[in-house]
């Protein structure tokens, strides 16, 4: 096996590393679910609803079953149940959203429905209530409306579900879908009316144009033919009734979620773990790997093998940058999932990238840090006592020592002193550097709250940040590796 994929297997097969692993992703998805279902509890539902249909053919019953979330997109791998005289049917949502199952049934004059689903979350297996959908006369459930869905671009919840089942399961021919608002005492007055004209589709969302002052208003969607006949709508649900019009919720409003408030969601809680737990990943991983053997001579032994002092410095440091990015990639990817699983919002590629080099650069930071150390330091216990203290001076208490400065020389922190204090310690130690991203994304430096600031003022940019990573990423372990070549 060659050198650099025998250090990467040995690396990631460290019981600590593969724990510090854990834990980072751990940490990072828990406090990311605190966050959003606490938040999202005023906001967006996130259990998934199910919009049910049907079609009859010949002796068979196909009930379509359409699963969404409260933006009334797709919602996969929930277990829809029918249960049919006594007998039990269930299918799993696709990734387009649709469970549906055939049942072989004797009469299509009336039929009693018992239906319900399961679905997961976060381990847990919860259920719907059992509800009736009822098959009256009908070869087809036809036009269905499902209100409730919210607008993910603005703050209406008016949103709602259409679902058009045809003859054999075809699609909605050219039908005119309109939102009509009235006054609630008075509905013959109609004060908001709005219109679209949609063909060719099973299941459609929709959202009519909202504004506060329809606040007050009450809705009811009709649906026509592009002859101007009316359409009936039909409900299985109250049991497979027609309906001329169909009532939908009234307006009110709820705050959608943006990038910004995701970046805030960040760096207000998961940005805490990271700082702490992958400067610890990289310093006792360089330790365990590196420094630990350097110091106690075990290295003499496997420069024994055909491989150089460069070679083997090269190939255990390229193996512990892998586990620093594999920690940082998978955390952000899972925090992302969480938030996008809430908020139906995925990260910015830009503020992914940002995230994940930001903490790359912390932890390969502190890592050839380690690596410096280990070849000026001769005792085993004086490195692992200087590694300890690394942490706890340059990163658990970093964020500490420029407080205490601030407020020993009494700088207001609305002065310019005081951010250039925050930023000198944030350029110091590789615990700062997510403070600096920090500052560049949201426009507020410093760890206790922070302030408004100009990045640009200051000189708070992308090329100064990549420029500075570099630096702490390279330097110090281009300094080791010399070390290693020509003084050991």
């Amino acid at each position: 096996m060659r050198p650099i994929f025998y250090e990467i297997k040995r690396t990631l097969t460290s019981r600590f590393v593969i724990i510090l692993i854990i834990a980072i992703v751990g940490l990072s998805s828990l406090l990311a679910y605190e966050n959003a279902s606490s938040l999202n509890s005023s906001n967006v539902p996130s259990n998934p609803n199910v919009a049910y249909g049907y079609f009859i053919s010949n002796n068979n019953l196909t009930m379509v079953g359409y699963v969404y979330n409260g933006y009334g997109e797709p919602f996969k791998d929930v277990r829809v149940y029918y249960q049919y005289n006594g007998t039990e049917y269930s299918s799993v949502s696709s990734s387009s959203g649709f469970a549906n199952v055939t049942i072989p049934i004797k009469s299509s004059s009336y039929i009693s429905m018992q239906v319900n689903y399961t679905y997961k979350q976060f381990g847990r297996t919860l259920s719907s209530p059992v509800v009736q959908y009822i098959i009256y006369g009908l070869k087809n459930s036809g036009l269905e409306v499902y209100p409730g869905i919210y607008n993910p671009k603005n703050s209406s919840n008016l949103g709602f579900i259409v679902m058009y089942i045809g003859e054999n399961g075809s699609l909605a021919p050219p039908i005119k879908i309109s939102v009509l608002g009235t006054n609630p005492t008075n509905f013959s007055n109609i004060l908001y009316n709005y219109s679209l004209n949609v063909s060719s589709f099973s299941v459609i969302k929709i959202f009519p144009p909202m504004e506060s002052a329809y606040k007050n208003y009450t809705f009811f969607v009709k649906a026509e033919n592009i002859d101007g006949s009316q359409i009936k709508i039909y409900s299985g649900l109250e049991g497979g009734k027609l309906y001329s019009m169909v009532p939908i919720y009234r307006l009110s409003t709820y705050v959608p979620y943006t990038q910004d408030s995701i970046q805030k969601l960040v760096f207000s809680g998961i940005t805490s773990i990271l700082d702490l737990f992958v400067p610890l990943l990289a310093i006792f991983t360089s330790y365990l790997t590196y420094g630990k053997d350097r110091t106690s001579g075990v290295l003499e032994s496997v420069l024994k093998r055909p491989v150089t002092k460069g070679e083997l410095i090269t190939t255990r440091f390229v193996s512990n940058v892998i586990a620093i990015l594999i920690a940082s990639t998978v955390a952000m990817l899972s925090v992302d999932l969480i938030y996008h699983y809430y908020f139906s919002i995925y990260f910015g590629t830009t503020f992914f990238i940002d995230l994940v080099w930001t903490y790359f650069v912390e932890g390969v930071a502190f890592l050839s840090l380690i690596y410096l150390i280990s070849h000026i330091i001769k005792s085993q216990g004086s490195l692992l006592g200087f590694a300890i203290g690394i942490f706890i001076v340059m990163d658990l208490f970093w964020q500490v020592i420029p407080y205490s400065i601030i407020s020993a020389l009494g700088i207001s922190s609305s002065s310019s002193s005081y951010v250039i204090i925050n930023m000198i310690f944030d350029y110091l130690s590789p615990a700062g550097y997510s403070n600096l991203f920090q500052a560049l994304l949201t426009g507020k430096l410093g760890y206790f709250g922070g302030i408004i600031i100009n990045p640009d003022f200051y000189g708070i940019n992308y090329f100064t940040l990549f420029t500075s990573g570099l630096l702490w990423i390279i330097v110090p372990f281009i300094i080791a590796y010399f070390l290693a070549k020509i003084r050991d």
